[in-house]
């Protein structure tokens, strides 16, 4: 049976953002204000944490050349309850050392660049181009252009207890975009109960040897190695 998305027309710009964001269109467009005097602060993130299966896909609607580098894609790892009043977006986002960017051709995860990534360049982004996100089930990110996958970028992105948001960053040339399909999927029970189970764990599964039966231990362990 195929997944079926859900929430899908509630998804939208979340309304704590970069100080020069301005929303409109009922929270689905977002632009950069003062784009000639200015190339930061743009960031702006989906009202809705992602979970499960779920996908963000924006399109470029405004840029300009005044300035050198463009959009940047990607998801960040936020405490439960932290994005509301008095948090404090980066003025660009691979400053945030909880993130997954995808900017220019390099994939920066945590402040680092790790590696070149993608089949293009977004610097070289132009009006109507598509950007987007997706993450499995499995909790495995990758990022799209224009429809096309651009690969694998990060596996297990669900197995914190943070939760995880999608994010534009109109950077530089970067000045609109709009949401144009968004979806999100409850997370399995399976995947809530592995989370559970972990959150409840005391430290390691071997300190637990000397109190529980081997074969639980065993059965944990196991749980704790394929969990995500």
């Amino acid at each position: 049976m195929s997944e079926k998305p859900s929430q899908s027309n509630s998804i939208a710009f979340h309304r704590i953002h970069g100080s020069r964001i301005i929303l409109s269109n009922g929270a689905r467009t977002a632009t950069r204000d003062e784009e000639i005097k200015f190339y930061d602060n743009g960031v702006v993130y989906t009202s809705l944490p992602l979970s499960g299966h779920s996908k963000f896909i924006v399109e470029a609607q405004r840029l300009h050349t005044s300035w050198s580098g463009s959009f940047k894609i990607g998801i960040v790892l936020i405490p439960k309850g932290e994005l509301k009043e008095g948090f404090m977006p980066p003025r660009y986002s691979p400053n945030n050392p909880q993130t997954w960017v995808w900017s220019s051709e390099t994939l920066h995860t945590g402040q680092v660049i790790k590696t070149k990534y993608g089949k293009v360049n977004l610097e070289h982004t132009q009006k109507g181009d598509k950007l987007g996100i997706e993450i499995s089930t499995e909790g495995v990110l990758s990022f799209h252009m224009n429809g096309v996958n651009q690969g694998r970028a990060a596996v297990d992105v669900y197995s914190t207890d943070k939760q995880v948001y999608g994010f534009v960053d109109h950077y530089g040339q970067a000045v609109t975009s709009s949401i144009i399909e968004a979806f999100v999927n409850p997370f399995s029970l399976q995947h809530l109960c592995k989370r559970k189970v972990l959150e409840l764990l005391p430290g390691s599964v071997e300190s637990l040897s000397q109190s529980l039966p081997e074969p639980l231990i065993r059965g944990m362990s196991e749980l704790k190695l394929g969990a995500g």
